[in-house]
């Protein structure tokens, strides 16, 4: 698996979408050496390793250099606007299936919006970030991982805590998606433990109620002959109230009946008129008059239309004639200026020759112009055109007559008087044409406007008729009206009719109710009654006996159902309990799995790291000695929870508890074991890391990065300036160790570091104008001739 392609969008400095492409071998489809990105400081260089940690899943905004999620979206600057959104999307190759998905090449995406929004999608699908964070720690990298080294962070590691240098190893020995699983399950043992309590909680606080329920259920039975008289009274007297209401009903039908058949014969009355009225509202509504309306309104418009046209044409052809009269006189003054010339003074006539072809140029313009006029506002334009053509004309003539343009005298030509016979007469051909076509216009003008007029009068015609036939519609309509008012008395009094029936229906639904509910049989059931009885002293003595019922034991009615449901709840949450005591002792087991895998690649991992770190060590230092060692870590946590639970606990179940902390204290004493660094570089006793100078502190954590590196090599690894602080002598060994390296990781660094330039196959220029905007530049190192020229291949 490598890095293909990152793309990046609205995200800070890289407003623009902005892709780079990742040097792939075409033939076995592998990596190809390092990759440099480059830049000035401020450029948005370690943007691009904070855009790929981020779309890994990094959920820290301090990580990320900001405060708040919308600080990581394009801000916007003094020439280009804030974006609302930003997207990055890291495209993978998984040839080897190093992920587990059945695709060729994986895309992760992560997409945020302004308004705190978050996307993330894995192929175009939408995921969550948990199974983002998942496929990536099964592939060895992720945002926590060693495959993103920002800034400071390769000095981090000396600088961090024991237990946070074991999380570094742990990282690399790949046991990553086991540490995952194991945090799943210590939750869900959390959760487990609540749940746990809560229904021993439940099941303790429904014991005393669930007695108190029996009592009172054994003392319901006691009522079974209160009960069974009271039954017989009640059946009595709903009988005979619903059978009075049957009687009731009865009668309002029979009177409804009647009413619905006067209002049937009012009905059919008033239908006829309706059917007279719709006869009439038919032939009103006749789709040919209408058609024929419409027919007339479209050929009024048009007649108007085409009056308009050409009225606009007549007054278009005017002004052309009164141009060509202008154009006219302005060439008869160009000919009288021509031949007007004088011999004897002293005038420059090359000049005036000049100046007599610009303004012929001039007035072939105003012909073209004249030609294509077709609106009123381009006669306008070509008067001011003529007008303008004229001026000079005449500035021209004064100058000619003051005698200012002095040259050698030139012989002016002699006129040819065809030739002015000719243009004359062209130029009154124009005039004619112009003027019969006026008179041609006119003519059609006087026929529109007759045409209007016959269309008007037909319009007249036929509103008149119209309104003969409303007149005569309205006037049955003021008929039926008068009908309809009748009718509609005679159904409010049928309604009335009905809701006075509705009443009784509703009384007798609810004595319905009533006796499915206290009798418990439908009120069909309920035989007639002979006789005579006294309804008055009959709900009496049922409210009495239902009184005796309550001073019996006061016992609700349901109390059996109460008793019955809570029975089940009791045995319901018993069974879950012991669900919850398997699925605790499920869970432990998962927990002591992963720790033994964790522990297992853990001391393994350690062991091959510690030789690493002393082998680059000693590369880069050219001597020394550097190790790692375990050591445990005393744990206030553990005693401080070890003291709240035995406090907590009580004396009945405080062996189970007793045993239940001694199974955390396992867990957390494995996890208790922190990692020291010793580094000593040659010539000198350290006692201690903080005694390293600078440099010496920047290539420990390169010797201890390199170390993870070569024994767990990640698909890709992103490092910013981590090289920084190295003189000239060890960035060279920095690069020789990348360059070796680079084999099995795929390197893009982040540097200012000439060495580390040399040692790149693809470098990428950063740099940011006066928009505020990061842009790419892109060579292959292989291009690069002599002269520093790059080579087209």
């Amino acid at each position: 698996m490598y890095l293909k392609k990152l793309e990046i969008s609205g995200f800070k400095s890289f407003a623009s979408k902005t892709t780079l492409d990742f040097l792939i071998d075409s033939k076995n489809g592998t990596n190809q050496g390092i990759t440099a990105i480059v830049g000035p400081n401020g450029s948005g260089k370690s943007n691009i390793a904070d855009a790929l940690r981020w779309v890994m899943g990094e959920q820290s905004m301090k990580n990320l250099r900001g405060k708040k999620s919308e600080d990581i979206i394009f801000a916007g600057s003094g020439k280009k606007a804030r974006l609302g959104s930003a997207y990055v999307t890291l495209y993978l190759d998984n040839s080897d299936k190093r992920i587990p998905l059945e695709f060729e090449e994986v895309s992760v995406t992560r997409k945020i919006f302004r308004s705190g929004e978050s996307e993330y999608l894995i192929n175009g699908s939408r995921v969550r970030l948990q199974d983002i964070v998942d496929i990536l720690a099964k592939a060895g990298v992720g945002k926590e991982s060693y495959a993103v080294v920002n800034q400071g962070m390769a000095d981090a590691v000396l600088n961090a805590t024991p237990f946070e240098r074991r999380s570094v190893i742990e990282d690399a020995a790949g046991v990553k998606q086991y540490q995952i699983k194991k945090e799943r399950s210590l939750r869900k043992l959390d959760s487990t433990r609540q749940n746990l309590e809560r229904a021993k909680e439940l099941i303790e606080e429904i014991k005393p109620h669930l007695r108190m329920l029996k009592r009172q259920a054994d003392k319901a039975a006691e009522s079974e002959g209160v009960m069974r008289e009271l039954a017989e009274k009640q059946t009595k007297l709903f009988s005979h109230l619903w059978h009075n209401f049957q009687q009731e009903r009865n009668r309002l039908n029979e009177e409804k009946e009647q009413s619905g058949r006067i209002l049937i014969n009012m009905q059919r009355e008033v239908d006829k008129l309706t059917d007279e009225i719709g006869d009439q509202s038919k032939e009103e509504k006749n789709q040919t008059n209408e058609a024929k309306h419409l027919e007339l309104e479209n050929k009024q418009r048009e007649q108007r239309n085409k009056l308009n046209q050409l009225e606009r044409e007549l007054i278009i052809t005017e002004g052309r004639i009164e141009i060509e009269k202008e154009k006219q006189k302005n060439v008869e003054m160009i000919r009288e200026t021509e031949i007007s010339l004088p011999k004897e003074q002293l005038v420059d006539r090359a000049y005036i020759k000049e100046k007599l072809e610009e303004i012929k140029k001039e007035q072939e313009k105003l012909i073209e112009k004249i030609e294509r006029a077709e609106k009123m506002e381009d006669l306008q334009d070509i008067k001011e055109f003529a007008r303008v053509v004229g001026q000079q004309l005449y500035d021209l003539k004064v100058e000619i007559e003051k005698g200012k343009k002095e040259i050698v005298p030139v012989v002016a030509p002699k006129p040819v008087a065809v030739e002015k016979k000719a243009v004359e007469k062209i130029e009154s051909k124009v005039l004619i044409e112009l003027q019969e076509r006026i008179i041609k216009i006119r003519e059609d003008i006087g026929k529109a406007q007759e045409e209007l007029l016959l269309a008007d009068q037909e319009m007249q015609q036929e509103i008149l008729l119209d309104r003969e036939k409303r007149r005569k519609f309205f006037e049955i309509e003021g008929k039926l009206r008068i009908r309809q008012d009748e009718l509609n008395k005679l159904k409010d009094k049928f309604n009335d009719s009905k809701i006075v029936l509705a009443r009784v229906e509703v009384r007798e639904e609810d004595l319905k109710n009533q006796i499915k509910t206290e009798l418990r049989k439908e009120a069909e059931e309920l035989a007639p009654i002979e006789g005579e009885i006294n309804r008055e002293n009959l709900e009496q003595e049922i409210h009495k006996l239902k009184i005796k019922m309550e001073q019996i034991g006061g016992i609700d009615p349901m109390v059996i159902d109460e008793y019955n449901e809570t029975q089940k709840r009791f045995e319901f949450l018993d069974g879950e309990s012991r669900d919850l005591e398997e699925a605790i002792v499920s869970l432990r087991e998962v927990v002591k799995e992963m720790d033994q895998k964790i522990e297992g690649k853990f001391a393994a991992t350690f062991e091959e790291i510690n030789k690493e770190f002393s082998k680059y060590f000693r590369i880069i230092f050219g001597g020394g000695t550097a190790h790692l060692t375990k050591f445990k870590i005393q744990s206030s946590k553990r005693k401080a929870k070890e003291e709240a639970e035995l406090a907590e606990g009580e004396a009945e179940n405080k062996g189970e508890k007793d045993e239940i902390i001694e199974e955390e204290n396992k867990e957390e004493e494995r996890n208790d074991v922190g990692i020291d660094i010793s580094a000593c570089p040659p010539g000198k006793r350290i006692a201690n890391l903080s005694m390293l100078s600078g440099g010496e502190r920047s290539l420990t954590s390169l010797a201890l990065l390199f170390a993870i590196i070569s024994h767990n090599p990640p698909p890709f690894a992103i490092l910013d300036e981590v090289e920084a602080a190295l003189d000239e002598a060890n960035s060279r060994r920095f690069g020789r160790i990348l360059t070796e390296l680079s084999g099995s990781t795929q390197f893009v660094t982040i540097t200012h570091n000439r060495e580390t330039m040399r040692q790149a196959s693809l470098l990428y220029g950063v740099t940011m104008g006066e928009e505020g905007i990061s842009k790419l530049l892109s060579v292959k190192l292989d291009q690069i001739g002599q002269g520093g020229k790059i080579i087209a291949k």
